[in-house]
C-alpha cells in the first residue's frame, strides 16, 4: 500500500491505550499498546507504510511543513514544498 506520493512524518505523539487501540482499527498486542504509549505512532499507517528515514536535524521545518495549508479535499499542501534530502551511511 506504500505510494511514492504519500510522504508522512510521524512525530512520536504518546496515545493512551484507548486511543491507540481506536487509531489502529485492529487488534494490537500489549506490547503494541506500550510501544504507543511510550514512543507514540501513528497505528493506521503501521503495516500500510514503509519507514524510509529519521529526522535527526531541522524538526522546526518538519513543523513548518506540518503547517502549510491544505486542499480541504484531499489534504495535499496548496503550494508545493520543496525538500532538500541527504542520505547518510
Amino acid at each position: 500500500m506504500s505510494s511514492n506520493t504519500d510522504f508522512y512524518f510521524v512525530v512520536g505523539q504518546k496515545l493512551t491505550p484507548f486511543q491507540a487501540r481506536a487509531a489502529a482499527g485492529r487488534p494490537l498486542t500489549p506490547a503494541q499498546v506500550k510501544a504507543y504509549g511510550t514512543l507514540g505512532g501513528v497505528p493506521s499507517l503501521d503495516g500500510k507504510y514503509t519507514v524510509f528515514g529519521e529526522v535527526i536535524e531541522g524538526l522546526d521545518v518538519v513543523d513548518k511543513i506540518a503547517r502549510e495549508p491544505v486542499d480541504p479535499q484531499d489534504k495535499w499542501p496548496l503550494n508545493d514544498v520543496a525538500m532538500k534530502v541527504e542520505v547518510l551511511k
